[in-house]
């Protein structure tokens, strides 16, 4: 099982959230991140760039993969609602 760690933005954005249930989707969705790289959802690594992001819905958790040590840390930089400057 690996590390999940939060930035401390991405806390402040997932708080923002007004819908707990939201909220909560999107944290149990993080969590399987846990089990990188054998995880289910919605994952792409973003083009020129060194992070991937997970799509929950209309909300995008952006994350870095830190593969030095073990376990494996994933770390979630950011979690925003989609739009055109997500990215």
């Amino acid at each position: 099982m690996n590390a999940i760690e939060w930035s401390a933005k991405a806390v402040r954005q997932l708080r923002k959230i007004a819908d707990k249930r939201k909220r909560q989707s999107i944290f149990a969705e993080v969590q399987q991140l846990a089990n990188w790289p054998d995880c289910s959802g919605d994952i792409k690594r973003l083009q020129g760039r060194d992070d991937y992001r997970l799509r929950i819905g209309d909300h995008r958790a952006i994350f870095v993969i830190d593969q030095s040590g073990t376990p494996i840390t994933v770390t979630i930089m950011q979690v925003e609602k989609r739009n055109e400057r997500t990215y």
